[in-house]
């Protein structure tokens, strides 16, 4: 079977994903972006990473008219990159892992004639409205009309694709993120020189980590908030590793020069440092107050065993609650939230069961099972075994 997987923002750890999909005699060619500072290689027998579609322009402020026009530009080019690459070989299955409503309620029409197309819907919505409702509805609309046979990585997800998009609940295929297990945490240097620089590692001091990307709707505030209301008795850590909005790297920043128990990591954390960030956390705390997928980082939390607080939006809360890994709180409580961090870090025998549901789950997610069941909806939509 020749498989070609459109992923911009592959990270090297999730690579492993191809190792549960190939087969002997397979070649599977995934595009995605350099990552410099991250590089991507393949040493799975036929996988072939082409790390050649365009990045975005990290120098533009948010919302300015630079902005607009570089991520237009970039969306075009990775449109036309895609269809260029599709358009050389003949494949027997496409998968676009990551959509742009930009350019995809457009494009996938045409991708879909030349190849069967899957397509995997992570948010419902954007997190972020750029555009009138009525007009982004309709793009999102026939953005899925589109796409092909869809993935999604939770019920949640597929149900509000039904009830709001008309999406036939046939074309809807629910396999999990994969639990991908992190390497060893040898890294234990700060981002870009901020943030943890070492000192305190061991120290026995709980910590509470933030980690991903630094959007509006991630509630930092509102931790930033609930960390006011803690105790002062209690004795932790927060550490807040990321980077993303302006504004809110800022908050990040001003927290931490105000009260020396905020630490803040501003950049682009590699596998390594994110591995020793979760080997030494205590809770993993995600405070969104509004979100319409299901989260990468909730699967970090389980390759760790790191119990979670989170916020009920999306598919966090009913994952949280039914796999019983964490504590889940209302979106924009500051007060639930203190409550729960204290629970979290005086409870042992709470956070202790919290992590062994988490190794459970994390042995049927494994990116072997996981890329099983990929393989098997390719076969499916490419008409047989290959």
């Amino acid at each position: 079977m020749d498989i070609y997987w459109y992923w911009p923002y592959l990270r090297q750890e999730e690579l492993a994903l191809a190792g549960g999909v190939l087969r002997r005699g397979d070649h599977l060619a995934v595009h995605c972006t350099d990552r410099p500072l991250d590089p991507i290689s393949s040493f799975i027998e036929g996988c072939e990473v082409l790390p050649a579609l365009p990045g975005v322009d990290e120098r533009s402020s948010e919302g300015s008219i630079s902005w607009g026009v570089s991520r237009a530009s970039t969306y075009i080019g990775r449109a036309r990159d895609r269809q260029s690459v599709l358009k050389e070989e003949t494949f027997d299955i496409a998968h676009v892992i990551y959509l742009s409503p930009f350019v995809d309620w457009l494009a996938l029409r045409s991708l879909a004639r030349r190849v069967p197309l899957v397509s995997t819907v992570h948010d419902v919505t954007p997190h972020q409205r750029r555009m009138p409702m009525r007009v982004e509805h309709s793009i999102l609309e026939r953005q899925y009309a589109n796409a092909g046979a869809i993935v999604v990585h939770h019920e949640w997800v597929g149900e509000r694709l039904s009830s709001e998009f008309d999406v036939d609940p046939a074309r809807i295929n629910y396999i999990p993120l994969p639990v991908l297990p992190p390497p060893l945490p040898i890294n234990e240097q700060g981002v870009d020189g901020e943030g943890v620089d070492g000192e305190g590692v061991g120290d026995g001091v709980p910590e509470i980590l933030f980690f991903g990307t630094l959007r509006r709707n991630k509630g930092v505030e509102v931790l930033l908030d609930a960390v006011r209301l803690l105790p002062t008795e209690l004795e932790f850590r927060l550490v807040i590793a990321g980077r993303g909005f302006a504004e809110v790297e800022q908050l990040v920043r001003d927290a931490a020069s105000r009260d020396k128990r905020i630490v803040a990591e501003i950049g682009y954390a590699t596998a390594e440092r994110k591995a020793a960030l979760y080997a030494r956390c205590s809770v993993n705390v995600l405070p969104y107050t509004s979100f319409e997928s299901q989260s990468a980082v909730l699967q970090d939390a389980y390759a760790n065993s790191v119990p979670l607080i989170v916020s009920d939006v999306g598919a966090l809360g009913s994952t949280v609650r039914s796999e019983g890994t964490g504590w889940v709180v209302p979106p924009s409580d500051a007060n639930a939230l203190a409550e729960a961090i204290i629970e979290s870090l005086r409870d042992e025998t709470a956070a202790k069961h919290a992590g062994e549901n988490m190794a459970k789950v994390a042995a049927q997610r494994t990116p072997a099972l996981v890329g099983a069941s990929l393989r098997r909806l390719y076969e499916e939509v490419a008409g047989a075994p290959q």
